[in-house]
């Protein structure tokens, strides 16, 4: 009995000061947030809706006043379970998701966001790269389209068009046909290793990245190589730039 104990209390949770931060931050600055979620999942009549509790492990407690003509206003409650806990920034974000399914439910707007979400979003920014595909350019994608054609004509044409004959005589047939392959292979390890990196960065960080995206850099990848390689290296680096920067200390005054 005291190992499953022990296990719970190793998860990680929410410490009461981090509780008492979160519902402080939700009831008082995202409090339209609140109602709008009380009134499409609970009441349309709600009112006054609150966060009384955050357990632990991420389960939310929102409560309401309902207005009523005899006995005054009634109180009302509802529990979510947050998906995929992991810490205050898993519950503000299901919190924002529920509240905007709410307001466009409400408003019919299937363009709005909640003020939840944006401030979400906007945190995302600063600390997450944006990994969509960025195509290479058109200059970038001719050159290696003409460079690959050309290639090709030299390794496995029979022809005796003048141009290649003189093209053969500096460099033999069999040469451009070991050449053109290496390229293949090289594009082709370019390829996996881009694959494996968004299958990483998709398994820790889905938000980032899904199987659309990284089908997109892997297709990249392995027809244009390098010129596709670099815009998605650049992106990793800054990745760990920002993280890097997230974790150092802040420097006191005085420090050098």
């Amino acid at each position: 009995m005291s190992i499953p104990r022990q296990r719970m209390r190793q998860q990680p949770g929410l410490s009461p000061t981090d509780q008492h931060k979160l519902k402080t931050t939700l009831n008082t600055t995202y409090s339209e947030d609140m109602n709008m979620i009380a009134q499409h999942f609970g009441n349309r009549r709600a009112a006054q809706a609150r966060i009384t509790d955050i357990d632990t492990h991420g389960g939310v407690t929102l409560e309401w006043d309902v207005p009523s003509n005899t006995d005054g206003s009634a109180t009302e409650d509802m529990q979510f379970a947050v998906r995929g806990f992991d810490g205050t920034s898993s519950v503000v974000r299901e919190l924002g998701d529920l509240a905007t399914e709410a307001i466009r439910a409400l408003s019919g707007n299937s363009q709005r966001e909640s003020e939840l979400s944006r401030a979400q979003h906007a945190l995302d920014a600063r600390v997450l790269v944006d990994f969509a595909y960025v195509q290479p350019s058109v200059l970038a994608m001719s050159f290696v389209a003409l460079g690959m054609s050309a290639l090709t004509m030299l390794a496995v044409s029979s022809s005796t068009h003048p141009l290649l004959e003189l093209v053969h005589m500096f460099v033999s047939q069999s040469t451009c046909y070991y050449v053109l392959i290496g390229v293949v292979i090289v594009h082709f390890l370019e390829a996996c290793v881009v694959c494996a990196v968004c299958q990483l960065v998709k398994t820790f960080q889905p938000r980032q990245m899904d199987t659309r995206t990284q089908m997109q850099w892997t297709v990249g990848g392995a027809l244009f190589g390098l010129f596709c390689l670099h815009e998605f290296a650049s992106k990793i680096m800054r990745q760990f730039a920002l993280a890097e920067s997230m974790q150092r200390p802040p420097q006191r005054p005085g420090q050098t």
